[in-house]
């Protein structure tokens, strides 16, 4: 546990703005983008199983237009559900900043138990856990509060079972089996894409080492029988109607989640260049609104490499391979590792200036065996990072301890062996620290005085359509009031007519689209001309009754109040009322006259 206690020291250094300089119920990133949406998935969960509605379905976002399928979305339930207690306590906010804090020192303890398994040298195996749990892909991923993808305690945790399968054989298959069954569960509702992900390195390993080594094959096929055939079953059993809900559930969607999901790899070269502007803002985060400094920059949009290991570990990890040859499991490692990097670059290697769903090198990459497998394309490449990065982690500890047998074996000072050996491998993870972006920037964001003040004298469930409307903005603030309204709008993977995902297919008529353009997000520009025909305020007339929306209420985190205002005024035919700083609407709109 003290271990532990030292990654969640780090933790908090990372993000002292929030625990030192702040205050955790009312520090963030942002109240905008992607953390603005992660807060509503944290109320979301703990507030449906209390007021007894199935968290799978939503209707408190998309009011009126069918609410959204939390299981399409990356929900992560099983963390949500653990952070319960500190939600209702302290609100969103404060469940953020304790996640952001434990999600990385606890998927570091996570490989740590995993490297004590296969390992002796307890300094590489801190080492490593330090690499894999606060990697340039966690660290990337922290400030926009991506809990499923900074608790990754999936991988480390199946190695430790597949491990003691296949070479300790401490206990029996049955057994095996049964925490198999229980990990995929627990992940399923943290990471769906991550499982994926994991499920298709572990298997295509195997695979390949069955072909290769037969005769080994032949020797394990009893036991990977009996834990498969448990994990099948258990699994199978819990996870069948949700499995079916996410596929084929209410709102489900048709085709890719993101157009040209497929494409988004990273760059060969990222593992060892960390860009020529490794803490400038990268154009994500500058979109989405993120203050603070950013990692280095790769492919195709010049994103945040998350694939990043420095020079020296390479070398190293090169120059340690004859060492390697004691352990012949740690070859399999090593094939999952080439092939999980491989699957990162994706279709394009992350060498295109732009991105299309036909988008390919003119070479062959690995990741097109799986391209065009339903459900698998919407998994975007360049997070088989993570699963790279697990892998390098496990190798470098694998040679720290390689290079101290060998020392103790030349009967080197122990003390001074442990001490030069713990200082090699220090000095080899350098350059990934220099290019970390931390400490991560935070900023008091407390949401518009009418959701603290007026909307939680609503009635309960009242259907508020918010402006700015595109975006995830107004879900953080709904998520700050306990979800006390329903919201006419929201942020999140939903089907358009078509049954394609809005993202992949975006709207260009309707309400939404109008909404859309009369009011994006701050950080994103008008596009002019503005839609205010007669025809367009008839539109969103209709949409509010369509919607049953209660209440509307202009922000002043628009960008044009006072076009919103004219419109709107048109829309209702009567002029708003001023709530603490805000323009509001209450009932329904005036029947237009003849």
């Amino acid at each position: 546990m003290a271990v532990f206690g030292g990654f969640l020291l780090l933790a908090v250094l990372m993000w002292w703005q929030v625990w030192l300089g702040g205050h955790p119920t009312t520090s963030i990133t942002c109240q905008c983008g992607d953390p603005s949406q992660e807060l509503w998935f944290l109320e979301w969960t703990p507030w449906a199983l209390v007021h007894g509605h199935l968290p799978f379905l939503s209707n408190a976002i998309f009011t009126g237009q069918g609410g959204i399928n939390e299981l399409v979305n990356t929900s992560w339930m099983l963390p949500a559900l653990a952070l319960a207690p500190v939600t209702f306590l302290w609100g969103p906010i404060a469940s953020f900043n304790v996640a952001a804090v434990v999600a990385p020192a606890f998927s570091a303890w996570c490989f740590f138990l995993a490297a004590r398994r296969c390992t002796a040298f307890v300094p590489g195996q801190i080492l490593g856990a330090l690499l894999y749990g606060f990697s340039p892909f966690v660290l990337q991923n922290e400030p926009f509060g991506h809990l499923n993808f900074t608790l990754v305690f999936f991988p480390p945790l199946a190695f430790l079972l597949l491990y003691d399968l296949l070479v300790d054989h401490r206990y029996p298959p049955r057994r095996v089996g049964i925490g198999l069954a229980l990990l995929v569960i627990a992940e399923f509702f943290t990471s769906t894409e991550l499982l994926a992900m994991s499920v298709i390195v572990m298997v295509t390993t195997l695979a390949i080492v069955a072909l290769l080594r037969p005769s080994v094959a032949r020797e394990q096929v009893g036991r990977v029988v009996v834990a498969g055939t448990y994990a099948l079953v258990l699994a199978g059993v819990v996870l069948a109607w949700p499995v079916w809900f996410t596929v084929a559930g209410p709102r489900h969607i048709t085709g890719l989640v993101w157009a040209g999901s497929p494409d988004l790899g990273t760059s060969a070269g990222a593992a060892i260049n960390p860009g020529a502007s490794v803490h400038s803002a990268s154009i994500f985060d500058i979109v989405g609104g993120y203050p603070g400094d950013v990692g280095p920059n790769a492919g195709p949009f010049h994103l945040p490499s998350l694939v990043y290991f420095g020079p020296l570990l390479v070398v190293f990890l090169l120059v340690s391979m004859p060492l390697w040859r004691r352990r012949t499991w740690i070859w399999t490692v090593a094939l999952s590792t080439v092939l999980a990097w491989t699957f990162s670059f994706g279709t394009s290697l992350g060498t295109e200036t732009g991105v299309t769903s036909t988008t390919r090198h003119p070479w062959w990459l690995p990741w097109r065996l799986f391209s065009h497998l339903p459900l698998v394309a919407n998994i975007l490449p360049t997070r088989f990072a993570v699963l790279a990065t697990g892998g390098v982690a496990l190798l470098f500890t694998v040679s720290l301890d390689a290079w101290r047998d060998l020392l103790a074996d030349r009967h080197w000072n122990t003390t001074g062996t442990s001490v030069l050996l713990t200082a090699a491998g220090a000095l080899t993870l350098v350059p990934v620290a220099l290019a970390a972006p931390v400490p991560f920037v935070v900023t008091s964001t407390p949401p518009p005085a009418w959701f603290t003040d007026s909307a939680p004298r609503l009635p309960l469930g009242t259907v508020v359509l918010v402006l700015p409307f595109e975006g995830q903005q107004a879900m953080g603030w709904q998520a700050q009031t306990g979800l006390h309204f329903d919201l006419a709008g929201g942020f999140g993977v939903v089907p358009g007519p078509t049954g394609a995902s809005t993202f992949s297919e975006p709207p260009t008529t309707g309400p939404v689209a109008i909404l859309n353009r009369l009011s994006p997000p701050p950080v994103t520009p008008l596009t002019w001309p503005l839609p205010t025909s007669a025809a367009d305020v008839a539109t969103v007339r209709q949409a509010i009754d369509d919607w049953r929306v209660q209440t509307t209420v202009i922000t002043n985190e628009t960008q044009a109040p006072g076009i919103l205002r004219s419109f709107f005024t048109r829309v209702y035919q009567r002029p708003p009322q001023r709530q603490e700083g805000s323009w509001v609407w209450s009932g329904p709109p005036s029947l237009p006259t003849s």
